[in-house]
């Protein structure tokens, strides 16, 4: 039946019920604002890239040196390293638990024992990244100076013997 003190009854609960939802949604509100964001990872992270020289062809056997920093404190959380191929090409998979969401991915490069500035950048809740380097120097096509270098005298070496076996006939 419609009693007077029935429609209170109802009007006081949808206030309440208001309020509570009010409250609740202010709680979450805070708590994520309070949040460090730090968050943890919940699948493997691949990090991929290409090394270049100044002249854009790839670095080939360059070694990459790839770390994830802690966001809190800069501390490395894990590391990896591999060598690259001919395409200038690395890729490497960190497990869930050697990264978070905002860490930081540090990719160092170094040919012979020239090192490139370290490349960042912070991890993304997707589960591959890029990190491309590009040397401020051109990498000798033969593969090294000294490889130039021995690889230049030998041709004039050559060069000189069919110059000489000509002039003897």
């Amino acid at each position: 039946m419609n009693h007077p003190s029935n429609k209170r009854i109802r009007k006081r609960s949808t206030h309440f019920a208001v309020a509570l939802t009010t409250v609740a949604f202010a709680l979450i509100a805070s708590s994520l604002m309070v949040s460090n964001g730090a968050l943890a990872a919940i699948a493997p992270k691949q990090v991929k890239g290409y090394i270049w020289d100044s002249a854009g062809r790839p670095a080939d056997g360059t070694d990459v040196t790839i770390n994830i920093l802690r966001q809190s404190d800069s501390s490395i959380r894990a590391t990896m390293s591999e060598t690259v191929g001919a395409s200038g090409y690395y890729s490497v998979s960190f497990d869930p638990d050697e990264w978070d969401i905002g860490d930081t991915i540090q990719v160092i490069a170094t040919y012979e024992s020239a090192q490139q500035p370290p490349v960042s950048v912070v991890a993304t809740s997707v589960p591959y990244q890029w990190a491309n380097v590009t040397f401020l120097f051109e990498i000798p096509e033969f593969g090294s100076y000294l490889g130039l270098l021995l690889a230049g005298g030998a041709i004039g070496a050559v060069g000189i013997a069919v110059v000489a076996m000509k002039r003897r006939r």
